[in-house]
């Protein structure tokens, strides 16, 4: 049996960042929360500090209980919803129904008390979450939001308030440069990281992004486009919102969303409201265009194409005007209502302009011109990237042989070297440490036994998932006794245990995420939504599994190690069977 642990590890991160990705923009088109929550504040110190970032997972209310951290959203937020992360201090039962009373660690008062004010007590409506706890304290990357605090308040001057009817500034355009590097970013980062041996993902991109037999630009600017092409049809085939309308002539007109009443030939109704808000964090840009038998009749007038910041809202008057001649009966149809953040990197006008040569076309047209924009972009920057680290390499090298006779003569040298040294032999140290994580070889004959382990420890870890919603604990407890049977059923080698240990992560994982995604299913809402949810919660807890493998495959370790310590000590002839434990 052959596991490199950093392999594996390595392909899990890659894919959850894609995941957190595309979980992050379908949240955005969706409206709904994303399971990555960066403090702003210092309620919660010293549990959360200002620009820590806190995954959470959503969860039913019935799961809450006394001591653990939640996101709710505020009931003062109004139009621009606001999430809290707070800790509950008790759980009430108000006429039959389950809220939650919080605090800040912080704070002297309860959120539902106090000199400010009160929020009502948290309903399973308001609830979004509950963050991984660790003890009593709620897990969190530290300080990793601060750059992201950083780009939110330059979005926040960038994004300032429009009045209907005048021109988009200029400068407006400017909200997509911290998505753009952001994107790049990330991407970069990926592909920077690799492990030593072996080829992965990240190194595939590495060598074809970074590397002296990279991609033609041809080529790569082919592959970022596709893939925002990909993703922006995605996204628009979900971003719309459909009201039914109908109107008659001669006779009564059916009930619907949006009815225009009987009508006579050559009248015209009376203008009828439609209201349009934006819930997502960035601006939006759309269309409103008509389908079916009564789009001919209607006038959508200045209520055609809008652009609306978050949480924005814009109300547009829709007209039915009947010409001469028209055939007396009912007719039907639908008002459609398309949107998209990423199309304000398209002029208004240009947007009304391919809107009014064909609406559905449209859609095509400015997903394609979108996609265009942001490849460029990202493309712009990994090309300006692979440049600069090339030339560091061969400033680098440059230096290094001018400056070495200087080096050998000055009394620091010697200093550097030994120092150097000291680095070298930690770096040693650690991967010496470590090494296990690497491609080992074990008994091929029982490949059955890691699985038999890994259900054990998964039985012996569940009630602790499901009576404390404690992953953290159930991973302790599967670890230790997966370990003491993985050595008593005759796991010898080192590979049996990893192998073990990362299945009972990926089973425990999927069980704390499978919770979250069913609940979020049962919640209701448009396909939009327990998919952007689900996704989000995935890459969460893949981020989760690959911070969590490496320690769980100690623990799975450690009882083997120490019963063969034992077993050697007392019984010599053991150290000539075969074990690398």
């Amino acid at each position: 049996m052959e596991m490199n642990a950093k392999k594996i590890i390595g392909n899990v991160l890659f894919i959850a960042v894609l995941l957190l990705i595309i979980g992050r923009f379908l949240s955005i088109a969706a409206g709904t929360p994303f399971p990555l929550s960066v403090v702003s504040s210092d309620s919660m110190e010293p549990a959360l500090f200002k620009g820590d970032v806190m995954p959470w997972m959503p969860c039913s209310i019935d799961t809450v209980e006394p001591g653990d951290v939640v996101v709710y959203a505020s009931a003062q937020s109004w139009d621009n919803e606001k999430h809290v992360v707070h800790r509950v201090t008790s759980v009430r039962e108000t006429d039959g129904e389950r809220t939650l009373i919080t605090r800040g660690d912080q704070n002297n008062y309860t959120d539902q008390a106090g000199p400010h004010v009160p929020e009502p007590p948290i309903t399973g409506g308001m609830l979004k979450g509950r963050a991984i706890m660790l003890g009593g304290q709620p897990l969190k990357i530290p300080l990793a939001g601060y750059p992201w605090l950083m780009i939110h308040s330059g979005v926040d001057a960038l994004t300032r308030s429009m009045s209907w009817g005048q021109p988009q500034p200029g400068h407006h355009y400017g909200v997509f440069v911290p998505a753009v590097v952001a994107i790049s970013l990330v991407v970069a980062g990926a592909v920077l990281w690799a492990p030593g041996r072996g080829r992965n993902m990240r190194e595939t991109l590495h060598d074809c992004i970074l590397g002296p037999e990279r991609l033609s630009g041809r080529r790569m600017f082919a592959y970022i486009f596709l893939f925002y092409v990909v993703f922006l049809m995605i996204a628009a085939s979900f971003s719309y919102d459909r009201l039914s309308a109908s109107m008659a002539i001669g006779e009564a007109a059916p009930d619907s969303d949006l009815s225009f009443g009987t009508l006579q030939a050559t009248s015209s109704s009376f203008p009828r409201s439609v209201s349009v808000v934006n819930p997502s964090m960035l601006p939006v840009r759309g269309m409103v265009f008509a389908s079916g038998d009564i789009a001919r009749f209607l006038d959508t007038g200045s209520a055609a194409t809008f652009s609306l910041d978050s949480g924005e809202r814009f109300s547009g008057n829709i007209t039915a005007s009947i010409p001469a001649g028209t055939t007396p009966g009912v007719y039907t149809g639908s008002l459609i209502i398309y949107s998209s953040p990423y199309w304000s990197v398209i002029p208004e006008s240009g947007v009304d302009t391919l809107r009014s040569w064909h609406p559905r076309g449209a859609i095509v047209a400015l997903t394609l011109l979108a996609a265009g924009t942001l490849a460029v972009s990202t493309f712009l920057l990994l090309s300006l990237l692979s440049w600069t680290m090339e030339k560091s390499r061969l400033v680098r090298s440059y230096l290094a042989w001018r400056l070495l006779p200087v080096e050998a003569r000055m009394p620091s040298s010697r200093l550097y070297a030994g120092a150097a040294l000291i680095a070298r032999r930690l770096r040693r140290s650690f991967r010496r440490t470590l090494s296990w994580l690497d491609t080992t070889t074990g008994d091929d004959d029982a490949p059955m036994r890691p699985i038999a382990v890994s259900i054990v420890g998964l039985l012996a870890g569940a009630p602790l998932l499901y009576w404390r919603h404690s992953i953290l604990a159930a991973l302790l407890v599967a670890s230790i006794v997966g370990g003491v049977v993985a050595y008593l059923v005759g796991c010898r080698w080192r590979s049996q245990f990893l192998y073990a240990a990362l299945l009972t992560t990926g089973w425990l994982a999927g069980m704390y995420a499978a919770v979250s995604v069913v609940h979020v299913v049962r919640a209701g809402g448009s396909l939009l939504v327990p998919l952007a949810s689900s996704m989000a919660a995935a890459g969460v807890m893949l981020l989760m599994y690959a911070a969590l493998a490496v320690p769980a495959a100690l623990l799975f370790w450690l009882p083997g190690h120490v019963m063969h310590s034992i077993r050697e000590k007392l019984n010599p002839v053991v150290l000539l069977r075969g074990c690398d434990l």
